[in-house]
């Protein structure tokens, strides 16, 4: 199966949906650009880059898609944050599973996975979830990571 960048961000965002789930949260997945804006916990997948590999020349067989996927909310109380911060574990386990590739679903709602694809997270060391940690007003929680997704291309001849 060969998938093109906005076929496959589409892809990465309903698999989130279904794989990431919790007690205490409701997983709301969202591409953007999209005019969703409400309250509670929000997953939002947003397209970067798409490339095909130059380097080495074998790997010219593979779109690179670089997203940014961003829990957001609001931490207006110890629940949001609880909320916030477990939905923030349950994509860390997901995304940091072995062998993590691409899904796609066919008509009937089976899940395969896409063959020669992967999906590998970047989390940066630096980043706060929250802009101002020491302020008693609510706050605005945003946690993102880049994840890459390796997908096959289709080679000219």
């Amino acid at each position: 199966m060969r998938l093109n960048s906005f076929e496959a961000l589409n892809a990465f965002a309903r698999q989130i949906e279904r794989n990431i789930k919790g007690e205490e949260f409701g997983t709301k997945v969202v591409v953007t650009p999209s005019s969703v804006n409400e309250k509670g916990l929000v997953i939002k997948i947003s397209l970067l880059k798409t490339f095909i590999e130059s380097r080495p020349p074998a790997a010219r067989a593979s779109r690179i898609i670089r997203v940014r996927v961003s829990v957001a909310g609001s931490a207006a109380s110890m629940t949001g944050l609880k909320q916030a911060s477990e939905a923030i574990e349950a994509l860390d386990r997901y995304l940091a599973s072995p062998c993590l590739r691409l899904e796609t679903e066919d008509g009937s709602g089976s899940v395969r996975g896409v063959p020669n694809s992967r999906i590998i997270q970047d989390i940066s060391p630096e980043d706060s979830f929250m802009d101002s940690p020491d302020s008693t007003s609510a706050q605005d929680v945003q946690d993102d990571r880049i994840v890459t997704i390796t997908i096959p291309q289709e080679v000219e001849k």
